[in-house]
């Protein structure tokens, strides 16, 4: 893809029950320039918009008063984004934000907006964020599968409730969610407060994998860990490979995403579950390193059988390079 992405910017706001989703969506429309947004919620009556925010009712859209738009799901993701596209001409907006239910699985939700050909060219996955409550955070990670997939998937994490949560209980659970996905920036939010930059720039986040040889790998269950190519790499040979990784492991993948060098360029990848969004070419390099970088979450999987899938990725790299310089 060349040039400025004209294709309208998507974020998930997920989190279990009660993690404080509808608080942040609240505190986010009473912030003074939260931009255009068009949020998705799953039904009218779970977000508290007050009197003071809905402007007029259109329909299954809530025109809200500072301009932005609310509607519920109707249907599915797919009609629902359709829809709401139809109407940017007369109500504009700049941005989409889905709030899922506290007991949905994102990937589902995520997966339309990068196989439906309907919406991949007017949307764009713009991230994940997980609400993640500090009160009961902790148990029901231990508890619920959905929760852990929730933080698994997410580019961002928000500890909510940490105000009146106990030091301790928060320093734990930090540390478990850095064990699920150590490379997903994480603040704190009181009463829904974060900075809008924060939550819809996922680019200004740090480098991935910045901190090598802190992999995690859990077999036993969800866990994350980050793999590096000394040498440039083709995007025949890494689809081959997260073709092969997928199709013998199917939904284990849960996350991949990365930043590869492609014969000398950056470009980002990201996958969810078994589906790879196309190649993204960057302006430049985020930072010094110029080794490929990847991040993948997966479910009982080790970071050597995830690896194995990899092996042949640089020598297909080195012998490209070999057969041009022998042309020459």
């Amino acid at each position: 893809m060349s040039g400025a992405d004209s294709r309208i910017p998507v974020t998930l706001v997920t989190g279990f029950l009660g993690s404080g989703k509808t608080t942040l969506l609240s505190a986010l429309l009473r912030q003074p320039e939260p931009g255009r947004l068009a949020i998705v919620i799953n039904e009218f009556g779970e977000v508290p918009l007050d009197q003071a925010l809905i402007g007029r009712t259109e329909g299954q859209v809530v025109v809200l008063s500072g301009g932005c738009l609310c509607c519920a799901i109707g249907g599915d993701v797919v009609s629902t984004l359709l829809g709401l596209h139809a109407l940017r001409a007369e109500k504009p907006f700049e941005r989409v934000v889905i709030e899922t239910s506290g007991l949905a699985d994102p990937g589902p939700i995520l997966a339309p907006l990068v196989q439906a050909p309907e919406l991949t060219g007017l949307f764009r996955v713009d991230g994940v964020v997980a609400v993640v409550d500090a009160l009961q955070g902790l148990r029901e990670l231990g508890r619920q599968r959905v929760c852990v997939k929730q933080v698994a998937l997410a580019d961002r994490i928000l500890l909510s409730k940490s105000d009146i949560a106990a030091p301790l209980a928060v320093t734990r659970l930090r540390d478990r969610l850095a064990e699920i996905n150590p490379w997903a920036p994480l603040t704190t939010a009181n009463h829904g407060a974060v900075d809008a930059a924060w939550l819809f720039d996922p680019g200004a986040a740090r480098p991935i994998c910045e901190h090598a040889g802190h992999d995690h790998d859990h077999s036993h269950g969800i866990g994350a860990f980050c793999l590096w190519f000394d040498q440039p790499v083709t995007w025949e040979a890494f689809a081959r490979a997260v073709g092969d990784l997928t199709e013998a492991h199917g939904e284990a993948i849960l996350r991949i995403k990365g930043l590869l060098n492609l014969n000398g360029r950056p470009v980002a990848v990201h996958g969810v579950q078994h589906f790879l969004h196309p190649p993204e070419p960057l302006p430049d390099w985020p930072d010094q390193e110029r080794r490929s970088r990847l991040i993948v979450i997966a479910d009982r999987l080790t970071e050597a059988e995830v690896r194995s899938f990899f092996s042949n990725m640089d020598f297909v790299a080195q012998a490209s390079r070999k057969e041009c310089a022998d042309a020459s």
